[in-house]
């Protein structure tokens, strides 16, 4: 019984950290393009405001990706659990809004497939 328990959280913590890390990845290039679209800002002559939060944006971004790329599965759910023994209400509505975006993803997907 303790083995399957070990072998499961290592196939979990495997997984989290493969996903967390394409993840990552994507935010890391979405912030890449954040950056791109604050030069564009600057050569077109658009105030210097819009750019600076185009690049704020992009260096919090950045951060989120640099983040799930780089910790593993057991830091992830280590920050997850402590984040939310700080701020229970925040995650809660979080937990809320998540579950309505999945409910509306798969009532979505399933009026397209004709059910």
């Amino acid at each position: 019984m303790v083995v399957e328990q070990s072998q499961s959280q290592s196939f979990l913590n495997r997984t989290l950290d493969e996903r967390s890390t394409s993840v990552g990845r994507r935010i890391a290039g979405f912030a890449g393009e954040l950056h791109a679209v604050g030069g564009r800002l600057r050569e077109y002559g658009v105030p210097d405001v819009a750019a600076r939060y185009a690049d704020r944006a992009a260096d919090l971004v950045g951060g989120i990706g640099n983040y799930l790329q780089n910790a593993n599965g057991d830091r992830l759910i280590g920050d997850v659990e402590a984040f939310t023994a700080r701020q229970p209400w925040i995650a809660a509505g979080g937990a809320l809004v998540a579950g309505f975006a999945a409910s509306r993803f798969l009532k979505t997907s399933r009026s397209r497939q004709g059910f």
